[in-house]
């Protein structure tokens, strides 16, 4: 049986189109940490508004995940990681820019909770068991994208010919949901989104003394 939050987002054409359209639009926004917290912001009020959805978001020390979704009762966790594409999808930080010491902590590392995986063709759940099981069949260095020594190394990730296994398994399970994303380059068009941007927060900051 497919996942259960893949099964409520399957339901759901508007957030399915929603998401899309955002995708698109969240390429102005270049590469970044900076990018990945906010589609995941986006992703978790999307989740409340468009599927009513109740999330709580994990601890901060908590690893491995960033929020539980109430479905069916049950509270269920899920790391979120969104792409625009696919490629090495960084599952861990390590503040020593150090290659051993990354490599070591790869090796001992253990995926314990579903990863949600949004990027700009699809949303999927890759389950624990099935990262696990692919990491001992594909061997360290057919998984794991460990950055070179000149690079200034802080952290570890899982490389994109994985990822797309990955993506391929939750497919098979029912776990996938295609999204249709395009991407926006018109130049104006970027331009009066951060100028949109600028008035929002301009705005926001006014409101603040209300808000709080």
């Amino acid at each position: 049986m497919s996942d259960p939050l893949i099964q409520k987002i399957r339901k759901n054409k508007r957030f399915l189109e929603l998401l899309g359209k955002a995708w698109g639009i969240f390429y102005f926004e270049g590469h970044g940490p900076d990018i990945g917290i906010r589609r995941q912001n986006f992703l978790r009020i999307a989740f409340e508004e468009e599927l009513g959805l109740k999330i709580r978001e994990a601890p901060s020390l908590e690893r491995q995940v960033d929020f539980y979704i109430k479905i069916n009762e049950s509270d269920l966790p899920y790391s979120v990681k969104t792409t625009e594409d696919i490629g090495t999808l960084k599952v861990a930080w390590n503040s020593y820019p150090d290659v051993e010491r990354l490599k070591e902590a790869a090796r001992k590392f253990s995926f314990r909770s579903p990863i949600l995986y949004v990027y700009k063709d699809g949303i999927c759940v890759f389950e624990a068991d099935d990262i696990e099981n692919l990491r001992r069949r594909l061997g360290f260095d057919d998984f794991w994208s460990i950055p070179r020594r000149e690079v200034n190394p802080r952290g570890f990730g899982i490389n994109g010919r994985a990822i797309r296994e990955l993506v391929e398994m939750a497919k098979k399970k029912g776990n996938f949901v295609k999204i249709t994303s395009v991407r926006m380059e018109d130049e104006e068009v970027r331009k009066e989104y951060f100028r949109r941007w600028y008035r929002f927060i301009k705005n926001f900051i006014k409101d603040l003394d209300e808000l709080a």
